[in-house]
């Protein structure tokens, strides 16, 4: 019995550990396409900036199914699903719009796609972790 609730324990404490481990390594690709995006802009290097992009379209995937958010939420904030989906929405949307503004050579807008992004961002860190 006792080794049951052990067994039980620490697989739960995995789960909750994997949870983490998942969002993290999301948080991590959206940082380094972000840090790629800054230096691209920086050092007047279209494909880093593009390479950025992906990065951060593919750390953004896991926040495009408001189920999948709330699973990843800390429990105490799980009812601002609807905050973390709406920030994944609008950096697809600007990921799209920071692309688009490269292929037209319109780098001024590129970097305020890119700005925006950050904006979202920070909104949505700004709430979930109550800064």
């Amino acid at each position: 019995m006792k080794l049951g609730k052990i067994v039980l324990a620490c697989t739960l404490a995995f789960g909750v550990a994997s949870a983490q481990d998942v969002m993290q390594k999301s948080m991590s690709i959206m940082e380094q396409g972000m840090t790629q995006i800054q230096q691209g802009f920086l050092n007047n290097n279209i494909e880093l900036i593009r390479s950025g992009a992906k990065l951060v379209q593919d750390g953004n995937k896991l926040f495009s199914d408001e189920k999948i958010i709330a699973k990843y939420l800390p429990k105490d904030k799980k009812h601002m699903v609807n905050v973390a989906s709406n920030a994944s929405k609008r950096i697809t949307l600007d990921i799209n719009i920071l692309e688009l503004n490269l292929d037209d050579k319109a780098y001024l807008n590129a970097a305020n796609a890119y700005s925006d992004i950050l904006n979202a961002c920070s909104r949505c860190h700004s709430i979930v972790r109550s800064w």
